[in-house]
């Protein structure tokens, strides 16, 4: 099958990658279209943007096949979205493409209705700027139309895909036919890591923190509760990987409280084998969050990957966590008051299980969250949706 898949923000990674590189490995052929974003904010990547956006180019990407699209620099949104619709509609004869998986939620990449699409809905993606919109933000969000495309592509999909309970109530206003596919787990790299005896932890108060280190991401609270923790549990050890917003606040708090050997931060690190070796080096692994409703969308994939890897994990009181139900999951609360989330990591770092008290739930979720058994419920669901559309 050839599939085209129009990610949410024109970068290899996350959900869409995973998924693409699965769909490779079983035999279908992925081609990606991908745009030019004047990211990051800077002068010169604005100057690049201008000469980036109009040039088309075709290259391979690992085993797929990337197309730019050709588009104004910057943000147009109106002639962007009739500018892309048109080179979907030509890249999709041209390759004689059957299907679209597309995570678009603005009018600058939105599919045209006429072609065959799954809509993935990975995220709440107008809740962002809702949540945390300054004025331009939510101008930005509204210039577009996020909430719009995202209802409207809802409504033109021959199905919709979900990761949470509260995006699968949200499409079916739309689409009849939404199914719930979660995010999952590289079974294949962590069955190598578990494996490898010595990346086993020796120090069982070590922690991890893995994520983008965004605003909702608590991370200075998470590194000052760490200090506090620390006249308790000297041996307590905390590793940050990722990068954000939160980055240099971060690196100022670790320098300023003079904490360097017992916090470190490792920034984003791209291999995924050398991610999860790290996180079987600790023995808790941390996804710290506010709770709203945008988090609340969300599918933890790191929660799943930390049990994975038969790891305590601490954990925000999220929707989608709780539903989980895990036995190494330790759920924090604000409403339990501030100091709750204190008092959550003190009882991980108190409980006397291992790895070796968590093979069930490792096993349960590499069986059942492996992106190989969730592509192939894709792979359905692409099959069962074109069925009904051709009828």
């Amino acid at each position: 099958m050839k599939i085209i898949i129009i990610p949410n923000m024109p970068v290899m990674t996350g959900r869409h990658y995973c998924l693409a590189k699965t769909l490779v490995e079983q035999g279908h052929e992925v081609h990606y279209l991908m745009w030019a974003l004047p990211y990051k904010i800077k002068i010169k990547e604005l100057i690049k943007n201008i000469f980036t956006s109009l040039i088309p180019k075709q290259s391979k990407y690992e085993s797929f096949i990337v197309h730019k699209a050709i588009r104004f620099p910057y943000f147009f949104p109106y002639v962007n979205g009739w500018i892309f619709k048109y080179q979907i509609r030509n890249l999709y004869k041209k390759i004689g493409a059957e299907i679209i998986f597309s995570e678009s939620w603005n009018n600058e990449t939105e599919v045209p209705k006429d072609l065959p699409v799954i809509y993935d809905l990975a995220d709440d993606y107008a809740a962002p700027a809702e949540v945390y919109g300054s004025f331009f933000y939510k101008l930005a969000f509204k210039l577009m139309g996020v909430s719009t495309v995202t209802k409207r592509q809802c409504q033109n999909a021959l199905a919709v895909t979900v990761v949470s309970e509260a995006l699968y109530k949200y499409a079916k206003k739309y689409n009849k036919n939404v199914y719930k596919l979660p995010n999952g787990v590289d079974k294949n790299i962590i069955e190598k890591v578990l494996k490898d005896k010595s990346t086993y932890p020796k120090n069982k108060y070590s922690m991890i923190y893995v994520t983008g280190f965004g605003q909702w991401s608590r991370a200075i609270e998470t590194l000052q509760t760490v200090v506090n923790l620390h006249k308790e549990f000297p041996l307590i050890d905390l590793t940050l990987v990722g990068n954000g917003i939160e980055e240099s606040k971060m690196l100022n708090f670790i320098k300023d409280n003079k904490v360097e050997n017992y916090i470190h931060y490792l920034g984003f690190v791209k291999d995924r084998k050398k991610v999860f070796s790290l996180i079987n080096k600790s023995s808790i692994g941390l996804h710290i969050s506010d709770k709203n409703k945008w988090r609340d969308a969300a599918h933890p994939i790191k929660v799943l990957e930390y049990s994975a890897l038969g790891k305590k994990a601490v954990s925000t009181d999220l929707d989608e966590v709780k539903a989980l139900n895990f036995p190494n999951v330790f759920i924090f609360s604000d409403q339990k008051g501030k100091d709750n989330l204190l008092k959550t990591m003190r009882l991980a770092l108190e409980d006397k299980r291992d790895h070796t008290d968590f093979k069930d739930i490792s096993k349960y979720v590499l069986d059942t969250f492996s992106w190989e058994d969730l592509t192939t419920k894709l792979i359905e669901i692409i099959n069962k949706s074109k069925a009904k559309g051709e009828k």
